[in-house]
């Protein structure tokens, strides 16, 4: 059949209905999806850049969700380690309580010296009291006594408050042990060597030595015996020889070394262990202290640390140099101007007209007495703190479960477990949250069994230290713990950008689109309209036949 041929018009009317008809196919498809772009057809290089914003969207919107989960692990540590700080400040007010409740009587291990007055205040441990009773009742006959009372440090005024004349005295036995260095439990007699172990003495020695190499007027103390204000009987004194730490008596009409103590009582701040003098550091006359390698010369040193309080607050010093005197046997022997000069290096105890006197203010021990002090006080050593202990104990074991409990979804950071968090899709970009052990032993909380005074204190400072670690933690997860929100709240508005730009590619104005299927429709109307008038001109011919 032959092709039916339109008039120009009609074709022309037609072609435009056709077209109007595609546009208003395109148009109802935009507003029913609501986007310009559907497919690559529609425009190549805006579908293709948004479906990669879109792509990288999706793919950050994966990793907020490990990024949240992730603030929650930290968040669990963090909230465990403040409950953990809580168990330990419980458990150091169990331990203070205990301080402060427990009577006892105290023996410092290993230098066997009692920190306590009920044995301080005895004749075996208080050469300051000994010193004065014989001063009182011999007066300068008591040659070694008025020595060390007459004695002041050089380099210091003899009027000094703490180092002057009146404040040395000569050492009871007890503190001629401490200098040596003894541990108690091994003592089986008054006499000899038992239980010696020197320790104490290395450690004045080799202050003593460094002081010397950096030029200052000292010596170590010599192997020999040292006179103690502790009476054996009337006739008799304790010595301590340094050689061996050997115990043992000797008339007073004889002669041995001589080295005066100092008694720094409450002159030091004992809220930091580690800014409390220490055995064998150095005494400065201005009251600070530190170790002898350290000496720079722009301090006058007095003297080496021997003992120190429990608490912290007081300490013993030994001078520098055995004093020297001009005589071993005479009445006013000793030159305080001048302690280490002199012909003789030794002094009579007491000279020979008194030297048989028996001294009131002064107990007398034999060896078997002396012994005897020494094991009851060891014996009264023990605390009385079953139930604070096991408070304690309880506490602890609390603590240590919550460490245990305090994981999110597999991962504790209190127990060394790390956790790796991504912040881009690249993988390129991480933060490694580096865990910790926060359990009991590894804060360094040891002493969990109180025998002694010292397990106490110990225990004290072991919780100081470990809520310091605690809260060092907690600053230590608090800053990761910051990081990954600020990430989470970068890649959500990061993720929020690149959505909109991928809209802004794609999506249609509805306003736009509605007005141009209104204009649309109006010029199909139109065409129609049209293409019906041209149609009629072909029907007028109709009208002939």
């Amino acid at each position: 059949m032959d092709k039916v041929s339109l008039t120009v018009s009609m074709r022309s009317n037609l072609l435009s209905l056709q077209n109007i008809s595609r546009q208003v196919d395109i148009t109802q498809n935009r507003l029913s999806t609501g986007k310009k772009v559907n497919s690559a057809i529609d425009n190549p290089s805006s579908y293709y850049t948004a479906r990669s914003l879109s792509n990288r969207a999706n793919d950050l919107d994966a990793l907020l969700d490990s990024m949240g989960q992730a603030v929650s692990t930290i968040k669990a540590a963090t909230t465990s380690l403040e409950t953990a700080a809580d168990f330990l400040e419980q458990a150091a007010a169990v331990a203070t309580q205990a301080l402060e409740s427990a009577e006892r009587i105290y023996i410092r291990q290993p230098s066997g010296i009692s920190d306590d007055a009920d044995i301080r205040d005895t004749s075996l441990f208080d050469g300051r009291a000994n010193t004065q009773a014989m001063l009182d009742q011999i007066g300068a006959d008591a040659l070694a006594a008025t020595a060390c009372n007459q004695f002041y440090a050089p380099g210091v005024d003899k009027d000094d408050a703490n180092f002057g004349q009146g404040q040395w005295y000569l050492p009871a036995v007890g503190e001629l042990m401490e200098m040596y260095g003894v541990d108690v439990s091994n003592m089986t007699g008054g006499y000899g060597q038992n239980g010696a172990n020197g320790n104490t003495r290395t450690s004045i020695n080799n202050a003593l030595a460094a002081l010397k190499d950096a030029g200052v007027d000292c010596a170590t103390l010599t192997d020999g015996y040292y006179w103690s204000s502790s009476e054996f009987d009337s006739s008799y004194s304790w010595q301590v020889g340094m050689l061996s730490g050997d115990r043992n008596t000797h008339n007073k009409d004889f002669a041995y070394f001589v080295r005066c103590f100092s008694y720094l009582e409450n002159k030091f701040n004992p809220t930091d262990a580690d800014f409390t003098p220490k055995i064998g550091d150095v005494m400065y006359s201005d009251l600070t202290y530190g170790s002898a390698d350290d000496y720079d010369g722009s301090k006058t040193a007095v003297g080496i640390v021997t003992w120190i309080s429990e608490d912290g607050k007081s300490a013993k010093i030994v001078n520098l140099k055995d004093l020297q005197f001009s005589s071993n046997n005479t009445v006013g022997n000793f030159n305080p101007d001048d302690p280490y000069t002199g012909t003789s290096a030794t002094t009579f105890h007491t000279t020979s007209a008194k030297s048989h006197e028996d001294v009131t203010g002064i107990d007398n021990y034999n060896s078997s007495q002396f012994l005897v002090a020494i094991q009851e006080a060891i014996a009264k050593s023990s605390l009385p703190l079953a139930e604070e202990e096991q408070q304690y104990q309880n506490i602890l074991s609390q603590y240590d479960s919550l460490i245990k409990d305090s994981g999110y979804k597999g991962v504790n950071l209190l127990q060394e477990q790390d956790l790796k968090v991504t912040f881009n899709e690249s993988h390129s970009a991480w933060l490694d949250v580096k865990g910790k052990d926060a359990s009991s032993a590894a804060l360094g909380i040891k002493t969990v069994e109180w025998q002694t005074q010292e397990d106490v204190v110990a225990a004290v400072k072991e919780l100081t230290d470990a809520l310091n670690k605690i809260r060092s933690m907690s600053a230590e997860l608090g800053s990761y713990y910051n990081i990954v929100l600020n990430r989470q709240d970068f890649t959500e508005n990061l993720i929020n950008v690149l959505e909109e730009g991928a809209d802004k590619l794609t999506l249609a104005d509805m306003n736009e689109e509605s007005a141009n299927m209104l204009a649309l429709q109006t010029r199909q109307q139109l065409a129609t309209n049209s293409l019906s008038l041209a149609s009629q001109a072909a029907q007028s011919i109709l009208r002939l036949f």
